[in-house]
């Protein structure tokens, strides 16, 4: 999105923990040296704690690229499971074969200790790591407890690592839970960046995406508010970063001077960062917009009385100010993840301005009437994203109604589908080849929303209204921006972007529907590792779909995979066949 006009390589703000963006601060080091010291251990457990957002995750992924050849692991990442689902998991993700869903405990644990035993007997270390820890029950904790029991009689066959908010450290003080406690080897609480580590953090992110000068884009002053505004936490310090510069890539300046850097966490935060009160400074003191209000009227009284008796011709203007209400502070919401700049100033020899002298229609060299874009814009009936949903929807098969289903993406997401919103091109729509939502601004800067089902070099098909319109494209720079909206359906082990080397239950599916696009006729879901032939099998399909060849699985691959292997999804037609 931004990232050419900085010169970078990649997004650096990202809050996905990538561990090749993880900044070493010395507690980070210390809680990475915990988890390398406590996998060294003879079993146990290991508790690595601390707020939301301080990069607990993260330190993990470094972790697990460290970890010796010779180590399994199985990371569980949703722990609100009953003790039969988590011992299923465990299985699942260190390929213990089992048959059917109804064995009993028992069987799961005599599965996973002869896994165990064996991997024991060639030298082989097993590792559990369990992620928002917190979230265990009671029930699920003691199952743990019990599986650090498999040994032998040199040592433990199976190391724990709980990662989690305060609340673990606090679940394990409980004199129900004191012999769990006591088989703790290593603990570390992990706390906000200090105010001298926020600078180093930014400026470590932008140099690993490829910035030359990252001080320049951050100056002293706005380190300086931003560790006020995050309090020193990671992500919070991610989610303003990446706001703030799309707001300076906004106002094309490579500087996000104080001023960005408040208005990115208004859109992202909103007041709670600013004031203890959680309150706007102007809101603090009560009286306060009283007494503003009330100079202000008394002012516009003397500027009316003195109208009236020098004749002034500015009572309109006078009026029309006193009625404007303040300015709000807009909050971002999903879809529309990216704010975008102010309209521009109408412009008397356009001809794209919408008007009813506008030309209502053209003919292609087939005969086939299309509408322009100015008659178009007129009969777009949608002035809201959510509006949209409902023809998006559509496209799919699916009944939405904003009024009953209430948020399009929340309702999206019950449904095994994800939106996603982008700054592009046509080309960039014709590519992620699905039905898509634009955005199309008129003269006067008002918004219509219109769903794209097929599209050419020159014309798409919109829905307008009731009926789908053969529509000419080409005027249609001076009214889309290139925002554009979509549905796609999301892999339901999809949790973020997974790099190579990551291990997670996204590999297997990831694996199998490889092998059902390579007419595979034994599909296999594999194991969790992303590993080396994994890597190379994405890497050759991303070249032939044209995504970037870097082998890591992001929302692009999954779309151009997920479509092209599933009858179910809509596509966008694109010169009369597939993209």
């Amino acid at each position: 999105m931004y990232e050419s006009f900085f010169h970078l390589t990649e997004t650096p703000f990202s809050i996905a923990p990538n561990p090749h963006y993880l900044y070493m601060s010395q507690q980070h080091n210390e809680a990475l040296a915990h988890l390398v010291y406590g996998v060294g251990r003879d079993g146990g457990f290991v508790l690595l704690t601390g707020e939301v957002g301080t990069g607990k995750t993260t330190v993990c992924r470094c972790f697990l690229e460290q970890i010796p050849k010779d180590t399994d692991v199985a990371f569980v990442l949703n722990p609100k499971l009953q003790v039969e689902e988590l011992l299923a998991t465990i299985c699942d993700e260190l390929s213990i074969p089992y048959i059917g869903d109804s064995i009993s405990v028992k069987d799961y644990v005599d599965c996973i200790n002869g896994f165990l035993l064996r991997q024991h007997s060639q030298g082989r270390h097993t590792v559990l790591i369990i992620d928002e820890a917190q979230n265990l029950s009671s029930d699920v904790l003691e199952q743990i407890r019990l599986l650090t029991n498999l040994e032998t009689h040199e040592k433990k066959l199976l190391q724990i690592i709980l990662l989690g908010q305060p609340e673990l450290q606090d679940m394990f003080q409980q004199p129900e839970l004191r012999q769990l406690s006591q088989r703790v080897t290593a603990r570390f609480h992990l706390n906000a960046l200090a105010d001298e580590e926020v600078g180093p953090y930014v400026f470590h992110r932008l140099t690993v995406a490829g910035a030359v000068d990252p001080r320049a884009m951050f100056p002293a002053a706005t380190i300086k508010r931003l560790f006020h505004i995050s309090k020193g936490i990671p992500r919070i310090i991610n989610l303003v970063c990446d706001r703030a510069m799309l707001g300076a890539y906004a106002k094309e300046t490579r500087v996000v001077d104080t001023s960005i850097l408040s208005n990115a966490a208004k859109e992202v935060l909103g007041y709670d960062v600013y004031s203890p009160t959680g309150k706007s400074p102007f809101f603090r003191n009560k009286w306060l917009p009283a007494a503003i209000g009330g100079g202000a009227g008394a002012l516009i009284m003397i500027m009316v009385g003195l109208s009236y008796l020098y004749g002034l011709s500015g009572r309109d203007s006078i009026d029309t100010a006193a009625a404007s209400p303040e300015p709000e502070i807009q909050t971002v919401s999903p879809p529309s993840i990216v704010s975008e700049p102010p309209p521009p100033p109408p412009s008397f020899n356009s001809t794209s301005v919408a008007s009813p002298a506008a030309p209502l229609a053209v003919e292609d060299a087939s005969g086939i009437e299309a509408l322009s874009l100015a008659q178009a814009f007129q009969r777009a009936k949608h002035v809201q994203d959510a509006e949209a949903y409902q023809d998006l929807f559509a496209a799919w098969g699916i009944k939405y109604a904003p009024a009953d289903n209430g948020s399009a993406c929340r309702y999206a997401d019950g449904l095994g589908l994800s939106c996603l919103s982008k700054l592009g091109s046509l080309g960039s729509i014709k590519h992620y080849g699905l039905p898509v939502i634009i955005r199309l601004f008129g003269a006067e800067g008002e918004e219509r929303y219109v769903v794209i089902r097929y599209m050419d070099d020159r014309y798409a098909d919109m829905y307008l209204g009731d009926s789908i319109q053969k529509v000419d494209l080409r005027d249609l720079d001076s009214y889309w921006r290139g925002h554009f909206s979509l549905l796609w359906k999301k892999p339901p082990s999809y949790h973020g972007p997974m790099h190579p080397g990551t291990i997670a239950p996204l590999s297997k599916w990831l694996a199998y529907h490889l092998d059902v696009w390579e007419n595979n006729p034994t599909p296999s879901a594999g194991r969790s590792t992303y590993d080396t032939d994994l890597v190379e099998r994405v890497k050759e399909f991303q070249r032939l779909v044209g995504e970037s060849d870097d082998g890591v699985v992001g929302t692009g691959t999954l779309i151009q995979l997920s479509r092209r292997i599933d009858d179910s999804i809509p596509v966008l037609k694109v010169s009369g066949g597939d993209s």
